[in-house]
């Protein structure tokens, strides 16, 4: 797991943190307009897992959580201790293989390995800018890079004993996403969730997280 802040300012006394999802970087949010008084770390990369520790936040009066895709899980794994504000889940859910709340992982992992022998990036594609993350600052991870993600994330995700879950705020639900299907986040969130139109890739409507920055 890395960890990136784009902003970490002495004074600030607010955290925004990001877990986001398989084979992002934080290219995925830099370009968002933060607003002053916050700090802004991400975490990405998930070819291993840690626990975030509380002392290590102890500095900030607010700790606001936005996890995105295979983040929702990384999240409850990693983020138990952290005296959480509010917490977002975008376009993900804390059961990621399973049937009724989670993603086509079988196809995924097909799709990927095709990928991979492709050359390819999935989250790539300038034909269409609004299903895929924007180019930024940061390296992307290498097909190899994301299938090692990919198979790790798919294996810990099925073997690691259940966390208890985080104290969920709410849950946007993009009414296009062709990883998470809708209606099985639909499922599990209930009335935690809310429809955005949009595809899996969530941040090209800023208000998501902008909206809940309260």
């Amino acid at each position: 797991m890395k960890e990136t802040w784009l902003i970490r300012n002495a004074g600030n006394r607010r955290l925004i943190l990001f877990m986001l999802g398989w084979g992002a970087t934080p290219n995925a949010v830099q370009k968002l307009p933060f607003p002053a008084g916050y700090d802004v770390v991400c975490y990405y990369d998930h070819r291993s897992l840690r626990p975030l520790a509380a002392e290590a936040y102890a500095g900030y009066e607010q700790i606001c959580l936005f996890a995105w895709s295979f983040g929702v899980w990384v999240a409850e794994q990693s983020c138990q201790a952290l005296p959480l504000h509010r917490a977002i889940a975008i376009n993900g859910t804390p059961y990621p293989a399973s049937p009724q709340y989670g993603l086509r992982l079988k196809v995924l992992q097909r799709t990927i390995r095709s990928v991979a022998a492709l050359g390819g990036n999935v989250f790539k594609d300038e034909s269409a800018p609004g299903k895929y993350a924007p180019a930024g600052d940061f390296e992307e991870p290498t097909p190899r890079q994301q299938v090692e993600e990919l198979d790790f994330l798919a294996e810990a995700c099925q073997t690691l004993p259940e966390q208890p879950h985080l104290p969920w705020n709410r849950a946007y639900i993009a009414t296009r996403d062709e990883i998470f299907p809708p209606a099985r986040m639909r499922a599990y969130w209930g009335e935690l969730g809310r429809d955005f139109e949009s595809y899996h890739f969530p941040f090209y409507t800023p208000e998501i997280v902008l909206g809940e920055l309260r």
